[in-house]
Formats: structure tokens, C-alpha cells, sequence
């Protein structure tokens, strides 16, 4: 009621400073919270095994504050509001006492990379995440996209990247999932932003004068219905947010408008014509924190685990991967299909799940998964970003059998394929082994005794199929590939090989024409229908040469090669292991551990012949291995006996040999005017050997019920 005397302008002033005080009250109210809020964190950390979180409490809390609130003539459900994100922020700030402090961890300037300019929503999002991470100062540095991003994390040019993997409205963001994919990179944190979009312009434009709106496409897309009803403007995409509204300011467009933040029309100067353009109500963007290597978080907060998975392509392994998580009492959170690149209709999956990738129930999950899998890599276990209530804000499957029938859905439309990775086939029994190794915990032999099968294009390796590999020892030119390419293929051959880079003993000798050759024998192979594999050297052409060959061979000098084999690893393309010279059947069994390790379960182990002290021969073919490591391993098992023998007149005899013995198939060289080729001559095989061979092999490939392409 106004007082005498009394104008209505006192009146508004009157009020506005009684809400100045209340409002100082508040926040001084809200630190001596925080205070309170510091020493529970306290006994926390000292205290590892009490709870994270307390359900009843916050219950209570909600209860009173309601209550209070309705008796003093307010709505319950806005101090239920008030009071979420107070409860939101003292849990973020018990997380981020309970993490290392700077000091004791060493932390100095946090350098953190995006995608944008200052004041987009990719740093209004750093803002928010690393008040809750405990750093001596912030670096920000903007790059113009998300892999420039990624690149100056590789490269040690700062310390995180964060980057948008999906908003409520427009879905996921198919690039950064892509980078996830490629790099050697690990999450390591996420954050949930409330994106307000904004249309932003010079001070004095109007609504109608607007011709051009600017804007990120995602940000495009998520305001379509705006724009739509926007007469007389169109839409131009921009690479940020940001940056369309700083664009507007340099130029001084006055018939230019850009959706971005109020944030960043405050930071360039522009003025807000219109406030939540986006077309739902509820938009939100989720990002997260790339770093190099994983960070350790307390074990009690809510966690997610991301995967990325290729399945076997055999009807039902995309299920029978799901009922793992289902069996183990694992909630999957999110499932989304990836086409894969150079294989038409065949598919990566994303997925998020609860947990920890050390947690029990998780680590038998994922282990069970290896079964029905191409390619399993954890792109990383970071702490979970959640509401007080528990909630997750992006919308989830809310169990994982919800998963279960979104992923039946996925299979049946994408051909998604693949049931037991590991079908027995009508070989002859081999014996159990002597001993087994028990650090083989991917590569050893399973449980149920199945065996895994690899995909090479549309051949299958280590099913009921015997294969025959052939080609030359190297690439010499166009013409002499394409010859060598009809000449196998017509005596029975499904893969060509061949040698784009020779690693030569003398340095005088033939070294391959590298990535030309590679583009020859990948000519060849797409003419007369049959994948290729061709041996990779070095780790940097290791992606390079996977965009072209549909097999990468490493070879005898490079199976001890580590970090060769880890960055194989981490590559969806399947790897022919060969066998060291000097190498023992445990040795290349835990090399091919290496590569599993990485991701990648598409290995195939190659016997090619070990250094003994016997010269009679190139090097001596371990005829036993293929028994013994079809005992050990569920691996696929083939021989080249080409460069065991190193004469062509032995080629023959050990490939019989070895087939008998259970190989899985053979790779052979064959060259079709043998003295002229430019490496191994002696041992490559002409027409009529192949021919000759494949007669032979007939009887005993049938003897062991298998089938085959001769």
C-alpha cells in the first residue's frame, strides 16, 4: 500500500533498494552455505567410504522447503526450483574438493582447447565444467574447427578439448563421434549447457529489417521453425555461433542478424532483438572433455563408460552384445549407428553406458562383448554429469533392456550382423593344450571353446571356408599386378596379395613403390572382385594404407614392434600377425594380445617359418604350431609356406602339410613370369603350380569337411 505523501516514483525506488538488500543478504546467505557445504566435503574426503550423496536428506530438504514456502504464501514449486540448483552447485563443489587439489597434483594453467571465439557456447560451457576443477589458472584458445582442436591436444598445445557430441534438438554431432573414432584421444569428463539461442544485431536493427541470419548449422537447425516464419530472411551457415555474431560487429551489417548467445552480443557489442528462437522449449547441449591420456575421479561419483564397437558380421551379435550388458545388470544409456567408411552397409556403434570400465560387472561385460566383435574401444570412463534428482538431463533409455529392443531395432535396419563371433567348424579335434598362459586374457582360448572368425571384404577366416591367399611378393607395376590379380583369381584365390613396401635386408634391394603400389593392387583387387593385403611398415602410413587395403599385414622383423601393433590396434581393419623368426608360440600370442588390447579382435596369426640352425632350407615351417595354436588362441590359423621353403619346389609339399594339419588357409606367392620378378624369384609360383596345388588340396580340405572357392 503507497504511503502518504508518498510518489509513485519513491515507491519503485523504495523497492528496488529493499530488494538491493535482500538480494545482498542472499548472497551472503548462499557463501556461509557454501562454507558449510566446504566442511562436508571435508569429512568426505576424509572418510572414503561415506556416501557421495545423500537421497533422503535432499528428500527432506525438498520437503521443508516446500513446506516453508507455502506457508509463507509462496509457490512450493518454485522453491523447489531455487533450491535444485543450490543443491546442483554444492554437489559440484563437494566434487571438485574431493579431486586433487592444484598443489598436490600439480596443476598449473589449465590450458583448454574449443571450437569457436570467445563467448561461444563451447566456452560458456568451460566456464561452468572447470568451476568444479580445481586449476591454478584458465587458458582458452578457440580453433575454427573441431579437428584443429583435437590436433593441438595431440600435440601437446593444450591440455583438454572440449566439444559438443549432441543437443537435444538436433541430435549428435556426427564429426566429433568421427575424431573419437580416429584419434588417440580419451574423455575424460562431461558437461550439460542450457543453450538460450538468441537472434543478435546491431543496436538499432530492427526485426523487420533482418535480410541474412548467421549461425553454426546445428544452431540453424535447431531454430528451423523460427526461421521458416522469418519473412523476407535466409539462412547462411557460419563455423560458430560466436563468430557469426563478432562477424556482424566488424562488419557492420546493419541487415544481418546471427543466432548465437546473450553472452556473445554482450561481449561484441550487439543487441538482443529476440530471446529463445530454438524450437523446443528444453535445449540442451552435452560436451565433452577430450584429454591424452585418463584421469582417476572418485570412485564414488556416478560414472559413464563410451564405447565404440564393430560387430561380427552374423545375425544377431549386436543383440547378443547388448544381452551381455543386460546380463550383467549394466544400464545403457545411449546407442547410436556410425556408417563406416570404405565398407558400404556395415556400421560402427556408440554407446554409453553406467559404470566404470574397472567396476566388475562392467569389465565381465566387456569382456563377454569381445566375442561378438570386430573392434571394442573405450573412448573412455569419466564421471557422469547428473541432476540432484539423478536425473540425467539428455533424454535415456532407462534400463537395459529399453536398450535391448532399441538395438534389435538398429540390427534389423542396419544389417547389422553378427551372432557368435565364434562358431565351431567340422575341423579335426586338437588335443588340449600342455600349459596355458594365463596373461592371454583376450587372445587365449574361451571358455566355451568357440572360435572367432574374421571378416576380410566378403571372405571369412577361421569359419568352415578354407581360403586361399595369393599374389606377388611385391607391386612391380600396373600391368604385372592386374596380370598376377586374373591368374590367382582364376586358380581359386578370394584375397590378393602383394607388397607396396618391402622391408628388404640388403638396401640395394627392390623397397616397393609405397603408396602408388598400394593404389595398383587396390585397382587390382577391386577388378576381379577380391579384397587385398599388403604389409605395413611404420605407424605414420599405418591409416593411410587402412583407407586402401582391406587387410594389413605385419611382418616377421616387425611382430615385436609395440607400438606398431598398438596403433594397429586402434584401427578398424583386420591384421595378418606373422609369426618372428625367432619368435615362440607364446611370443606372437601376446602380440596379437597387444593388438586386442588396442580394440581391434580381428587378428589373424600367420606360421611362416622360424630361424633354426638348419640351412637346408629359408627357414624351417613349424608344421606343429598350427595344432598348438589352435589349442592356445581362438584365433584363426594360416601358414605361408612360400617363404618357409624359399624354393618353389617346397612351396608345394609344406602348403599340403600344412593344411592337413589345420591351417586355416594359406598365403602364396605367384607371380606370372616368376624370373622376372623383382623380389623372391625362387619361391613365387607360376600358373601351373597354382594349379597343380589346388588339385592337391582338394581331397584334404574335404577330408576335413570344410569348403572352399576350388
Amino acid at each position: 500500500m503507497k504511503r502518504p505523501n508518498s510518489t509513485p516514483g519513491e515507491g519503485l525506488t523504495r523497492g528496488r533498494q529493499a530488494i538491493d538488500h535482500l538480494d545482498r543478504e542472499l548472497v551472503r546467505l548462499l557463501a556461509e552455505r557454501m562454507e558449510a557445504v566446504q566442511e562436508i566435503a571435508d569429512f568426505k574426503r576424509q572418510n572414503p567410504d561415506a556416501p557421495l550423496r545423500d537421497d533422503g536428506r535432499e528428500r527432506e530438504l525438498f520437503e521443508v522447503w516446500s513446506r516453508e514456502a507455502v506457508g509463507k504464501g509462496l509457490s512450493g514449486y518454485f522453491a523447489g526450483r531455487v533450491l535444485r540448483e543450490i543443491l546442483n552447485w554444492s554437489r559440484r563443489e563437494q566434487e571438485r574438493q574431493l579431486r586433487p587439489k592444484a598443489d598436490e597434483a600439480g596443476v598449473g594453467t589449465v590450458r583448454v582447447g574449443f571450437q569457436g571465439v570467445p563467448a561461444c557456447y563451447s566456452d560458456l560451457a568451460i566456464t561452468k565444467l572447470f568451476e568444479t576443477r580445481d586449476h591454478a589458472g584458465l587458458e582458452r584458445q578457440g580453433f575454427r574447427s573441431f579437428e584443429a582442436a583435437v590436433d593441438a591436444l595431440e600435440a601437446g598445445e593444450v591440455d583438454y578439448a572440449l566439444l559438443p557430441i549432441e543437443n537435444t534438438i538436433a541430435g549428435s554431432i556426427n564429426e566429433v563421434y568421427d575424431l573419437l573414432a580416429r584419434r588417440n584421444v580419451t574423455i575424460v569428463g562431461e558437461e550439460i549447457l542450457d543453450v538460450e539461442h538468441c537472434l543478435v544485431a546491431l543496436p538499432g536493427t530492427k526485426l523487420e529489417d533482418v535480410r541474412v541470419v548467421r549461425s553454426h548449422p546445428v544452431a540453424l537447425q535447431q531454430c528451423g521453425e523460427f526461421l521458416d516464419n522469418l519473412v523476407g530472411a535466409v539462412a547462411e551457415s557460419y563455423h560458430d555461433t560466436a563468430g557469426a555474431a563478432r562477424s556482424i560487429a566488424v562488419e557492420k551489417a546493419v541487415d544481418v542478424a546471427a543466432i548465437a548467445s546473450e553472452e556473445s552480443a554482450q561481449h561484441y557489442g550487439l543487441t538482443v532483438l529476440k530471446r529463445r528462437v530454438h524450437d523446443q522449449r528444453e535445449n540442451m547441449t552435452r560436451f565433452l572433455l577430450i584429454a591424452r591420456e585418463p584421469e582417476a575421479f572418485d570412485q564414488r561419483h556416478p560414472s559413464k563408460t563410451s564405447l565404440l564397437l564393430s560387430v561380427n558380421h552374423r545375425q544377431g551379435a549386436l543383440l547378443a552384445c547388448l544381452q551381455a550388458f543386460a546380463d550383467q545388470g549394466v544400464n545403457l544409456t545411449k546407442l547410436e549407428s556410425r556408417p563406416q567408411a570404405g565398407t558400404p552397409w556395415e556400421y560402427l556403434f556408440y554407446l554409453d553406458i553406467e559404470g566404470r570400465v574397472n567396476e566388475p560387472a562392467v569389465a565381465t561385460a566387456l569382456e563377454e562383448l569381445r566375442a561378438h566383435t570386430n573392434r571394442l574401444k573405450v573412448l573412455g570412463s569419466y564421471p557422469r554429469c547428473v541432476s540432484v534428482d539423478g536425473a540425467v538431463p539428455v533424454s535415456t533409455p532407462k534400463s537395459a533392456a529399453n536398450g535391448l529392443h532399441s538395438a534389435n531395432g538398429a540390427n534389423g535396419a542396419n544389417g547389422a550382423n553378427g551372432a557368435n563371433g565364434a562358431a565351431a567348424t567340422s575341423m579335426p579335434k586338437v588335443p588340449a593344450a600342455p600349459k596355458k598362459n594365463k596373461a592371454l586374457k583376450l587372445a587365449g582360448p574361451r571358455e566355451d571353446g568357440s572360435r572367432t572368425r574374421v571378416r576380410v571384404g566378403n571372405v571369412e577366416i577361421g569359419g568352415t571356408e578354407f581360403v586361399l591367399m595369393s599374389g606377388p611378393c611385391a607391386v612391380e607395376s600396373r600391368e604385372q599386378v592386374l596380370e598376377a590379380a586374373a591368374m590367382v583369381k582364376a586358380c581359386g584365390a578370394r584375397i590378393l596379395r602383394g607388397g607396396a613396401f618391402k622391408p628388404r635386408s640388403s638396401p640395394y634391394s627392390f623397397q616397393g613403390l609405397g603408396f602408388e603400389g598400394l593404389d595398383m593392387l587396390r585397382e587390382a583387387g577391386r577388378a576381379y572382385e577380391m579384397p587385398v593385403v599388403t604389409e605395413v611398415l611404420r605407424i605414420e602410413d599405418a591409416s593411410r594404407i587402412a583407407e586402401r587395403a582391406d587387410m594389413m599385414q605385419v611382418g616377421a622383423r616387425n611382430m615385436q614392434n609395440f607400438a606398431l601393433l598398438r596403433e594397429l590396434g586402434r584401427l578398424d581393419r583386420p591384421v595378418l600377425l606373422k609369426r618372428g623368426m625367432s619368435a615362440t608360440i607364446d611370443e606372437v600370442l601376446m602380440a596379437a594380445e597387444y593388438i586386442m588390447d588396442a580394440g581391434n579382435n580381428q587378428v589373424i596369426l600367420c606360421e611362416r617359418g622360424i630361424r633354426t640352425f638348419e640351412t637346408a632350407t629359408r627357414a624351417t615351417l613349424d608344421v606343429s604350431a598350427v595344432p598348438v595354436l589352435k589349442s592356445r588362441t581362438h584365433l584363426p590359423v594360416i601358414v605361408d609356406p612360400s617363404h618357409a621353403a624359399g624354393v618353389r619346389d617346397l612351396v608345394l609339399p609344406l602348403a599340403l602339410a600344412a593344411t592337413a594339419a589345420g591351417a586355416d588357409g594359406l598365403i602364396v606367392e605367384a607371380h606370372p613370369r616368376p624370373a622376372e620378378a623383382l623380389c623372391d624369384k625362387d619361391q613365387a609360383l607360376t600358373r601351373e603350380d597354382l594349379e597343380e596345388l589346388i588339385h592337391a588340396l582338394r581331397p584334404i580340405v574335404a577330408a576335413q569337411g570344410r569348403t572352399s572357392s576350388f
